[in-house]
């Protein structure tokens, strides 16, 4: 019989959650589709597994790791299939999730790409499509609403999906030169997605297609996340639609009220956002840590998941408060958050010895931003002005008694939403900082691949500032510049 569809699955180790997942599409596969499993020269059990299935998969093996993008298109490459369809190892597809790709895609031949709603476990929203955010960047869609939310119910045209279950069309896949490679395990199915789009392919979200999604289980994305990042930045930032507003309109979650002199009205939906006023700032502070820490523990459990793939999964059910009394202990709150952080850290560490799901990087978070505000606030004199380097985490700069703001930083002083594209970029941004009264710099110890990634910048601080190196992160003194190569040093300005 003719292949009409081919499911490409990329893996690299963790072959617990390659038989999971390869049991699950397995089960009752129409005989017009194919399996390939691309090995992407793991260092596990992983290629002894996919022998045990004989037939039923065809398989091809890498002998260096590429990533996400040469697997996938290794794949493609072999597949028979005029449909074709990417999917991670570490996710469960539902009941009905292939039929409803494949039908969705017979009533819009027009149609190029077509991506499902994935859950986390717990029947919480991971991915309900692509939006591009007014700062240029791509979100998923409505990630953290319940599955049955209604603006995640109804397919709609986006401008991207992800990869990890996408149904593409080859002659689209191929007119469009497959993945780059050029990125790494991040932002590559966001790209592929805007080229095709650029060359006219429409790209649908198809909502009946529902799969469980341990993300990022199967591979990890901060080692070259920054360089994907970059490319993406060059190539789409000032190109991309920045269509999030127009989904929220649409959707009935956001609307603007207009009266014949300003100020309008905005209503906004509870579950969408919330209004930054400025106001009841240290309610804002513990429900910002509430909801980062809430979603680091989330990950985490997720990760831990897939060491007992098979098992009953959370219910998902979450609490909510409705105290924001302004008397509200924050720091017993934020301390009792930590306390479940260790217990959750040594969880993860009991795990990792029998499960191989090794820990991860988000919890211990908390604790950095402490150590970084006593270390700051035991080597920055009081009502100095600091930046600190971040990706517009708030509880960096949070700062008492000192005058803390991001960096880089846009024109209003808030987080300028990218970073520097160079390290001249770098340089000129902190010297008129420095010279409208900044006299600190802080790199935390997330940041330090700064270092590495704008070298220049990096010995353009150490040639001319002095440094400290406390805890959880570096210090430099920008008050005072020194010449080493001229003997000479001499205060600001």
């Amino acid at each position: 019989m003719r292949v009409e569809l081919s499911i490409v699955i990329p893996v690299h180790d963790r072959a617990e959650l390659t038989r999971a997942c390869l049991d699950t599409v397995l089960a009752g596969l129409p005989p017009d589709c194919e399996v390939i499993v691309v090995d992407d020269a793991s260092q596990d059990s992983t290629p002894e597994l996919l022998n045990e299935y004989g037939d039923a998969i065809r398989s091809a093996t890498r002998e260096e790791n590429g990533g996400f993008a040469e697997a996938c298109n290794d794949g493609a490459s072999i597949a028979r299939g005029d449909l074709l369809l990417f999917l991670n190892n570490d996710t469960e597809p539902r009941p009905g999730w292939l039929e409803a790709l494949r039908d969705y895609a017979a009533a819009l031949p027009e149609a190029a790409v077509f991506g499902a709603k994935l859950l986390y476990p717990g029947e919480v929203v991971q991915h309900a499509g692509v939006v591009f955010g007014q700062d240029g960047y791509p979100h998923h869609l409505y990630a953290g609403f319940p599955a049955d939310h209604p603006a995640v119910c109804h397919p709609r045209r986006l401008q991207a999906v992800t990869a990890a279950c996408m149904l593409v069309r080859r002659e689209a896949f191929e007119g469009a030169g497959g993945f780059d490679p050029g990125f790494h395990n991040s932002l590559e199915d966001v790209d592929l997605c805007l080229r095709i789009g650029a060359a006219g392919g429409e790209v649908h979200y198809c909502p009946e297609a529902v799969l469980v999604h341990l993300e990022s289980a199967s591979r990890g994305r901060s080692d070259r996340f920054e360089r994907s990042v970059s490319l993406y930045r060059e190539r789409w930032r000032e190109r991309v639609r920045r269509d999030d507003l127009d989904v929220y309109v649409s959707d009935g979650l956001l609307a603007v009220e207009y009266a014949d002199t300003h100020p309008v009205r905005l209503r906004v939906d509870p579950q969408l956002a919330i209004v930054d006023s400025g106001r009841e700032e240290e309610i804002e502070w513990l429900l910002e840590g509430y909801a980062r820490q809430s979603s680091d523990l989330l990950q985490e459990v997720v990760r831990l998941s897939a060491a007992t793939v098979g098992a009953d999964p959370a219910d998902g059910s979450r609490s909510r408060s409705t105290d924001n009394s302004p008397g509200l202990d924050r720091e017993a709150f934020l301390s009792r958050l930590r306390r479940v952080e260790a217990e959750v850290r040594e969880l993860q560490e009991t795990a990792a010895g029998t499960s191989g799901v090794e820990p991860g990087d988000s919890l211990g978070y908390s604790h950095l931003v402490e150590a970084v505000r006593e270390s700051v606030l035991a080597r920055v004199p009081a009502r100095a002005s600091v930046l600190v380097v971040s990706r517009g985490d708030r509880e960096l700069i949070r700062l008492p008694g000192r005058e803390a703001a991001h960096f880089p930083q846009g024109k209003g002083g808030g987080y300028a939403g990218h970073h520097p594209a160079d390290s001249d970029e770098a340089i000129a941004h902190l010297e008129r900082l420095r010279e409208v009264g900044a006299e600190y710099l802080v790199l935390p110890s997330t940041a330090l691949w700064w270092r590495d990634h704008y070298e220049e910048f990096a010995s353009h601080l150490d040639r001319r500032y002095s440094r400290a190196d406390a805890g959880g992160c570096i210090i430099y003194e920008l008050t005072s510049v020194s010449f080493p190569e001229k003997g000479i040093r001499s205060g600001r300005g």
